[in-house]
This record gives structure tokens, C-alpha cells and sequence, in this order.
């Protein structure tokens, strides 16, 4: 009965979250229309026009059902997962991510049910999956723009030599550039095309990719140069140096510290391997782990030390440039 109705919920979050991602989203011309009218709002002016059907006001608001909308928009969890689907650059809304997260949930319930209901609560392990992926997509994609970063500010630095300024280096960067790079310069113009001030939208860059020192570095040299001048095509390409530097440097910290990663790797895949060996080899051998509150107690501990070990591997190879 229990795997009957994890099955109903399976399939009815699955539902929800295919008609979540198939059906029709809202144009871009429509979510431009209305972030102009907004604008215009704020200067005073009278709205030119007028959304037939005010139902759709909370798409905007990155959520596709109203239901989820009334419900968490108001929660700082909301705006939360809303800057982690950001900074990861996934299009997604923020009550499909709720489902999605539910949705992983119910494989480790139904199987916990049929081995050991006591445990049960390990289930919720489930819910953070799609919050990890996220953040290794945020990971990779902060990499990707380091990576490009340097090319980015030769093509900067030639951009001003040949007398395009800063904005119109801004353009070609969008256009040669690929992402994640070109978007993140793209949402700076995209402010300056709104009428928001100049200065503001150099700053808007650090929000997509808010935990770059380079970038940084960038934004003030430019914000510099604005206020007091000076040659910004000559700190750019000491700024490029400096960069292709460290990556040179983390290069040979990577490879020193090789063996120690491979043994964080193995710490965290051969035990579990050994363990579905003999789930399938010898179940019998195997069950008082799963039955007995003392074999519960010892896998409890073993999952413990081997969490600890891995974060404890991390921080030993994890050095700061």
C-alpha cells in the first residue's frame, strides 16, 4: 500500500513538472514590454499599454502556477533559489525546482520502505539533489568564465586601442565572445538599454558572477578610469598577465596535489561498492546491517566518518591562489 501511493505521488509530481516545462512561457517581448512600463513607472510617465489578463502578473515573478506563487513569494527560501538558479544560469523557474526536488525524494522513500522503513527519514537526502546540481553548475560555470576572462580583456584592451569605448567593447564582446562570458556582459548592456545609470550597470556585472577577484579587479579599474582617468587598454593587459599567472600557478598545485584528490576519490566509491557487491553476493551477510538497531547505529557512523573524511580531504587540497 505505502509503494502504491509513493507511486501516485511520483507520477502526479512528474506531471506537474512536465506541464511545467512543455507548456507555452511567456514571449520575451512581453517580459521586456513590462520591465519598460515599470521604468517608465518610476519616472513618472503613464503606462502606454495594459496586460489584458492581470492573472499573469505572477509570471513575472519567476513562477509559473499562481498557487506557488501566493504561497512562496513572499519567503526569503524563494529568493534564495531564485539567485542559485542565476548564478548557475539554468532556465528554470523557481516552483519547477520545488517540484523537481520533491520528485527526487520519492525513489529513496520507496526503496527505504521496502528495506528498512526505520530509516525512512534518509529519504530527505533526496530533496538536496537538485540543489547540489545547481551548485556544481554554478562551479563549472564560474570556471568557464575564469577561463575566458583573459581573453576577454586582450579583446577589451585592442577594442579601446582601436577607439571603441567602453560600451561599444562591451557589444563586441557579446557578439565574439561565447558564454558564459558574452551573457554576463549582455545583462550589463541590457541595463544600460533600460535607462539604468552607467556606473550601476558596470557594478551589475559582480551579480552573476559575484565570488570572481578578477572581475573585481575589472569593475574597479573601470570605475577608476571614469572618475579620474588614465590608460584602461594598459591595466587591462596587466590584469590579463596577472591572471594567465595564477593560472599557470594552480596548474602546478593541481598536479601536486594529485595523489591526495585520487584518495578522496576512492574514499568516497569503494565503499559503497563493496557494499552493493555484497547486497548482491551474500544478502544474508549483509541484513543484520539493515534489521538490527545495532547494524542501523553502525552504518549511521560509517556514512558519518566517510562525510567527514571527504570534507576534511577538501579542505587539505583546497588552496587558495
Amino acid at each position: 500500500m505505502s509503494a502504491f501511493f509513493a507511486s501516485l505521488l511520483l507520477g502526479f509530481l512528474s506531471f506537474l513538472l512536465l506541464v511545467n516545462l512543455f507548456s507555452i512561457r511567456i514571449p520575451k517581448q512581453l517580459a521586456l514590454q513590462k520591465r519598460l512600463e515599470e521604468i517608465k513607472d518610476r519616472n513618472g510617465h503613464k503606462k502606454t499599454s495594459q496586460l489584458a489578463d492581470d492573472d499573469l502578473s505572477f509570471l513575472y515573478n519567476n513562477f509559473r502556477y499562481k498557487i506557488f506563487a501566493q504561497r512562496f513569494s513572499g519567503f526569503k527560501m524563494a529568493d534564495k533559489i531564485k539567485n542559485d538558479i542565476m548564478l548557475a544560469g539554468v532556465d528554470m523557474q523557481i516552483d519547477t525546482f520545488i517540484i523537481l526536488s520533491l520528485m527526487c525524494i520519492v525513489p529513496f522513500a520507496a526503496v527505504i520502505l521496502v528495506t528498512t522503513p526505520k530509516l525512512l527519514p534518509l529519504s530527505l537526502v533526496g530533496f538536496f539533489i537538485p540543489y547540489n546540481v545547481l551548485k556544481v553548475k554554478t562551479s563549472l560555470r564560474n570556471a568557464a568564465f575564469a577561463r575566458q576572462l583573459p581573453d576577454t580583456l586582450d579583446l577589451l584592451a585592442n577594442s579601446l586601442r582601436a577607439g571603441h569605448s567602453i560600451y561599444s567593447a562591451f557589444e563586441v564582446i557579446t557578439k565574439d565572445m561565447s558564454m558564459p562570458i558574452s551573457g554576463v556582459f549582455k545583462a550589463a548592456l541590457d541595463e544600460l538599454a533600460v535607462g539604468s545609470d552607467a556606473k550601476q550597470a558596470i557594478l551589475s556585472l559582480s551579480k552573476t558572477i559575484p565570488n570572481n577577484m578578477d572581475l573585481k579587479f575589472f569593475i574597479t579599474a573601470v570605475i577608476l578610469q571614469r572618475e579620474v582617468g588614465g590608460n584602461l587598454a594598459k591595466i587591462l593587459d596587466g590584469l590579463s598577465i596577472t591572471i594567465r599567472e595564477r593560472f599557470k600557478m594552480a596548474g602546478q598545485l593541481k598536479a601536486q596535489t594529485a595523489q591526495a584528490r585520487f584518495s578522496g576519490l576512492m574514499l568516497i566509491c569503494v565503499p559503497p561498492i563493496i557494499a552493493g557487491i555484497l547486497f548482491v553476493l551474500s544478502p544474508d551477510y549483509m541484513q543484520p546491517l539493515l534489521n538490527t538497531q545495532q547494524g542501523n547505529s553502525a552504518l549511521l557512523l560509517a556514512l558519518t566518518f566517510l562525510i567527514l573524511g571527504v570534507y576534511m580531504i577538501k579542505k587539505i587540497v583546497t588552496i587558495e591562489i
